[in-house]
C-alpha cells in the first residue's frame, strides 16, 4: 500500500494539535503529521486486536524528541491507551516532551490554558487567542477521556541495555528514527546497525503479543533479525515498517 490511509481516512481539521499552538515545539524538533500518527496507531492496534490482544495498551517511544506524536496519539485515542512511556538521550528536548505529555492530564492542560490566557491578556495577539480556543476544545476532550499514565526519562536505548523495570510488558512501540543524528546517540554507530541494536536491546521488555512501528525515510536501512515484518507502507515520503517479535 502506498500513499493511502486505511483508518484515518477522513481529512479532518487538526489545527488544534498543531505544534506551537497548544502543544509545545522546540527548535530543531521534527513535526510529525497528525493524521499519520493516528493512522500508525490504528494500524498497530488493529493488528494487536486481530491477535486477540485488546486494549488499553502500553506504548513506548525510545526516540521521543518533544513527544509530539505521542501526545497527539494520546489525545486522539485515549480510550485505547493505559500508559505512555517516552525516552530520549537529549535532556534539553525532554523538557518539551514532559510539557507535551502533561497535556494528557486535566491538571497539565489547565496549566497550559492559564499560560495562554496570560499571553492573551498581556499581548492580545490573534495567535494566542486561537491557541487558547484550541486549548479549551482539547480540555473538553481530556476531561471526558481516560487518564493516561505518563513516564518520561533520559535514556540511550542504543548503547544501554538496562531499561528500567517500568518498561516491562510493552504492547506497542511507535517511533520515528532520528535519521541524520546518529552521532548524537553513539559516535561509532552506523545507519546499518542502528535499528538492530535497539531491537535487540528492547526485545525482553515486549509482551509476547506486541508490535513495533518504525518510521524512517525510504533510504534508511532497517535490520530486524529476531522480528517478522507485518507490513511496510509509505505515506508522505515516510516509510513505516511494522514488526512483531519472533518467539525464540
Amino acid at each position: 500500500m502506498k500513499n493511502k490511509y486505511q483508518h484515518a481516512t477522513n481529512k479532518e481539521n487538526y489545527e488544534d494539535y498543531s505544534s506551537g499552538r497548544v502543544l509545545y515545539g522546540a527548535t530543531g524538533a521534527t513535526n510529525f503529521p497528525v493524521r499519520l500518527s493516528s493512522e500508525i496507531f490504528q494500524q498497530c492496534a488493529n493488528y494487536l486486536k486481530s491477535r486477540g490482544k485488546s486494549g488499553p495498551y502500553k506504548i513506548y517511544d525510545p526516540f521521543c524528541g518533544v513527544a509530539y506524536s505521542l501526545t497527539v496519539i494520546g489525545l486522539l485515542h485515549s480510550t485505547e491507551i493505559k500508559s505512555i512511556i517516552a525516552s530520549d538521550s537529549d535532556s534539553r528536548i525532554l523538557e518539551f516532551a514532559e510539557k507535551n505529555l502533561s497535556l494528557l492530564s486535566t491538571n497539565g492542560l489547565n496549566k497550559r490554558i492559564k499560560e495562554l490566557t496570560k499571553f492573551v491578556l498581556e499581548y492580545n495577539k490573534t495567535s494566542h487567542k486561537y491557541a487558547l480556543a484550541s486549548a479549551l476544545r482539547l480540555q473538553s476532550k481530556v476531561e471526558l477521556s481516560n487518564q493516561i499514565t505518563v513516564k518520561c526519562f533520559k535514556f540511550n536505548s542504543i548503547s544501554n541495555k538496562d531499561f528500567p523495570q517500568s518498561l516491562s510488558g510493552i504492547d506497542m512501540i511507535i517511533t520515528d528514527l532520528p535519521y541524520g543524528k546518529l552521532t548524537h546517540w553513539e559516535g561509532s554507530i552506523t545507519d546499518k546497525n542502528f535499528t538492530q541494536r535497539f531491537l535487540d536491546n528492547i526485545k525482553s521488555k515486549l509482551n509476547t503479543t506486541s508490535v513495533i512501528a518504525i518510521v524512517s525515510n525510504k533510504k534508511q536501512p532497517i535490520l530486524y533479525q529476531g522480528y517478522k515484518i507485518i507490513k511496510t507502507f509509505t505515506i508522505i515520503k515516510r516509510r513505516i515498517t511494522i514488526l512483531e517479535p519472533l518467539n525464540n
